[in-house]
């Protein structure tokens, strides 16, 4: 009984470090994705936001999932194997890798007031300028923003006089954000909302992955003591 229990850890191991490796790229993907991701720079270049701050998160994450992709990679040959130095190898390092990633969630949430309040400002003082004073490629990323968040003015709905043309709701925009056939949603509201929801994205994927590597560490410590005891698993 004993031995078919220890069975069923390993295969569940190596089941796991599949999922794990394939998170691995999972991550590398997401961070491929965060550099890339339709609107987002062109909303950081409109409020002058060095897109290093975006960047920077999106090398970060590729980096850690190049990390995972190889620590799974060795957990699962150390469960097939039944190799006790890779166990003990891959139960260090996915313990030091869920140790950084606290570490990083944790300063993440502590600079996250400052990036928003980095938008904050920069929506503040880019509403200080009226629109037909705007260089055409400031314009140009206003009037993308306006469309693609479906809103208009910067901090208000009134700061541009007159309103541009993309302040004009979509022929298939719904009544309720919409006043006089302008959109009725400053952008202040919707760039927060809009960068928000992409954090939101990063963090709950975050939290799946570290939930994962939990039950991995567990596994590998049952299959790391069990060989240590028995020698070798049947």
């Amino acid at each position: 009984m004993e031995g078919c229990g220890l069975q069923c850890i390993k295969y569940l191991l190596f089941a796991f470090n599949l999922i794990f490796w394939l998170a691995g790229a999972g991550l590398i993907g997401v961070g491929i994705y965060v550099m890339v991701a339709y609107g987002v720079p062109d909303v950081l270049t409109l409020l002058s936001i060095s897109e290093l701050l975006l960047k920077g998160g999106a090398i970060g994450l590729i980096v850690v999932g190049s990390i995972v992709f190889i620590v799974g990679f060795l957990g699962c040959c150390g469960a097939i194997k039944e190799n006790r130095c890779m166990l003990g190898t891959f139960f260090t390092l996915l313990l030091i890798l869920f140790l950084a990633e606290i570490g990083v969630a944790i300063y993440a949430f502590v600079q996250r007031g400052q990036f928003f309040g980095l938008i904050n400002t920069g929506v503040d003082t880019l509403s200080a300028v009226p629109y037909d004073s705007q260089d055409q490629a400031i314009k140009t990323l206003i009037d993308f923003t306006q469309t693609y968040l479906k809103c208009c003015g910067m901090n208000a709905t009134d700061n541009w006089s007159p309103t541009p043309d993309s302040c004009a709701c979509a022929a298939n925009a719904a009544s309720s954000i919409c006043t006089n056939g302008n959109y009725n949603t400053p952008c202040k509201t919707s760039i927060t909302t809009f960068l928000e929801e992409k954090v939101m994205i990063v963090g709950g994927i975050g939290i799946a992955i570290g939930l994962t590597q939990l039950i991995g560490m567990i596994f590998a410590c049952c299959l790391f003591q069990a060989k240590g005891k028995d020698g070798e698993i049947v």
